[in-house]
């Protein structure tokens, strides 16, 4: 909707505009409601009604139009991350086990989402989750703690090359995924709801782009310490040994990308011009690092070894990502560094 409104003087220090009617009807508004006029970060004004009503939204998926349990898992996640409140899976026949296995693990996957009905045909999930309980920032260093966590054990199995701790990095890779997908839907639900976006501590939906992309890349990250580790167990259980001198140097590139991962978060959480600086050196010292324990491979190491230390560097790589969001909250307003005036 969009039509062109002339402002109209009503007191020395007033002005006012009247609203179209078919935006009050579509709303429900009458005469002597409340309007919060609030103005947005790119100079727009936002009218948003007090007294309105939250909104319950439910999507329905046809089972039958859906080729793979992997599809429909897939279409499920998504149907949260959207903010969707409850997701209903229907089928005109009866549904066929692969499937409904595929689909109840999914959603028993999704933090806050309940399964409230099921029959052969039909199951129904229900979002009980209260959003403002969750901030954003929280979240994302949640997520770094989980990716650490699988960090610090890839180190073990580099040792070991134990199966027990590949499990648990796939376990907390589960976990990492969740709540990846959590974070995805508490911004979108912030970006339809300023009310919950306060609450969340969501400055500006300009931040809600970065969020995401950091998110994913710390996901990503998580992905590649889980592969990683799983070249390094496979390769013992073929019986691949690693020199201990090569070991050890592995085990230095392993810490140092934890700690340029962990440098960088802080710096996307509090973006002082210091902390960024500060990870900026552990990125290019982790990567330089790389480059020496490559080349100081034998060859009976190679490829192998190659790329697993190839992987420590992606990580550090993918870091940069999120230095560059953290650069860019860091310039979007008046700092120590850089000072922002509108002419």
């Amino acid at each position: 909707m969009s039509e062109m409104r002339k402002l109209q003087k009503v007191s020395h220090n007033t002005l006012t505009v009247s609203i179209p009617r078919e935006y009050a009807k579509h709303l429900k508004l009458s005469e002597g409601d409340n309007v919060e006029v609030k103005e947005e970060v790119d100079g727009t004004l936002s009218l948003i009604p007090v007294s309105r009503k939250p909104k319950t939204v439910k999507a329905s998926i046809k089972v039958d139009m859906v080729d793979t349990e992997e599809l429909l898992s897939r279409l499920v996640v998504g149907c949260y991350m959207l903010g969707y409140d409850a997701i209903e899976l229907i089928s005109k026949d009866r549904m066929s086990s692969v499937y409904l296995a595929e689909v109840t693990k999914t959603l028993r996957s999704l933090r806050g989402v309940e399964i409230v009905q099921s029959s052969e045909s039909k199951l129904l999930a229900q979002s009980f989750m209260d959003p403002t309980k969750f901030p954003v920032d929280s979240l994302i260093k949640r997520l770094q703690l989980l990716v650490s966590k699988s960090l610090e054990n890839s180190i073990e199995a580099l040792r070991s090359g134990s199966p027990s701790v590949l499990n648990e990095i796939r376990k907390t890779q589960g976990e990492i995924d969740a709540l990846y997908w959590l974070i995805v839907r508490q911004l979108l639900v912030a970006l339809s709801d300023r009310e919950i976006s306060v609450k969340i501590g969501l400055e500006s939906p300009l931040h809600a782009s970065g969020d995401r992309v950091s998110a994913k890349t710390i996901e990503e990250i998580g992905r590649i310490i889980l592969e990683l580790t799983e070249e390094t167990v496979y390769s013992k259980e073929a019986g691949i040994n690693i020199e201990e001198k090569t070991m050890k140097r592995i085990e230095d590139l392993a810490k140092s990308a934890n700690s340029s991962f962990e440098a960088t978060i802080e710096s996307l959480l509090a973006p002082e011009i210091k902390a960024i600086d500060y990870a900026l050196a552990k990125i290019e010292a982790t990567l330089n690092l790389e480059r020496q324990v490559t080349l100081e491979l034998s060859e009976s190491e190679q490829p192998h070894m190659r790329t697993i230390i190839s992987d420590f560097g992606q990580l550090a790589r993918y870091c940069n990502i999120i230095i560059e969001i953290a650069l860019n909250r860091l310039l979007r307003k008046t700092s120590k560094v850089c000072v922002i005036t509108n002419q």
